[in-house]
């Protein structure tokens, strides 16, 4: 029975990767995290990642149209994946130069909240940093499922209160970035 979902943080995973100088392929480490977990692969019922589309303004520069027009060819190639959805946010600009992702952490929180309370999973698997999960994560318990957290092995880089609260923890460390990424 297909009793488990991956929820992977789009933009935590792309910086603690590029960090290191890999290239994340999503298919690979959905691969690896499976593995890493002892999760049969037939027991992922799917997995989630949260992300957003970057700014572009009302008229959009040439370079806003170009990074939209790859990341469309880069969602494209992920729908065509089996078991997953990706699922958006917005990006707002705050800044000359600064962007912030808007909805994603909650789009995840409710989504991970919803499928524990209606039973749907017993293994939450969460690729994320942030301590805004921190209450997610604690209603997914208290719904009956198991939380396996995957996060950099930086300490600076995840949120104590996030490892805390998981029920079983698991670096992402420079081997395992080799196994499942592009250099």
């Amino acid at each position: 029975m297909a009793d488990t979902v991956i929820f992977i943080d789009g933009e935590y995973a792309r910086k603690i990767f590029i960090n290191t100088g890999y290239k994340l392929n999503i298919p690979k480490l959905i691969d690896m995290i499976l593995g890493k977990a002892a999760i049969h692969k037939d027991s992922l019922l799917r997995t989630y990642l949260y992300t957003s589309p970057p700014f572009q303004a009302e008229n959009p520069t040439p370079e806003e149209k170009l990074r939209y027009q790859g990341f469309q060819k880069f969602k494209d190639y992920l729908d065509r994946q089996d078991s997953l959805e990706v699922r958006l946010g917005r990006t707002e600009k705050r800044g000359p130069t600064v962007f912030t992702q808007k909805m994603v952490d909650v789009l995840l929180s409710i989504d991970l909240v919803e499928l524990s309370a209606k039973s749907k999973i017993n293994v939450a698997i969460l690729l994320a940093g942030d301590s805004d999960f921190v209450p997610a994560i604690q209603k997914a318990k208290n719904n009956g499922a198991k939380v396996i957290l995957f996060c950099s092995q930086k300490k600076e880089e995840y949120h104590l209160n996030l490892w805390k609260v998981s029920d079983v923890r698991i670096h992402i460390d420079e081997a395992f970035m080799k196994k499942c990424c592009n250099k």
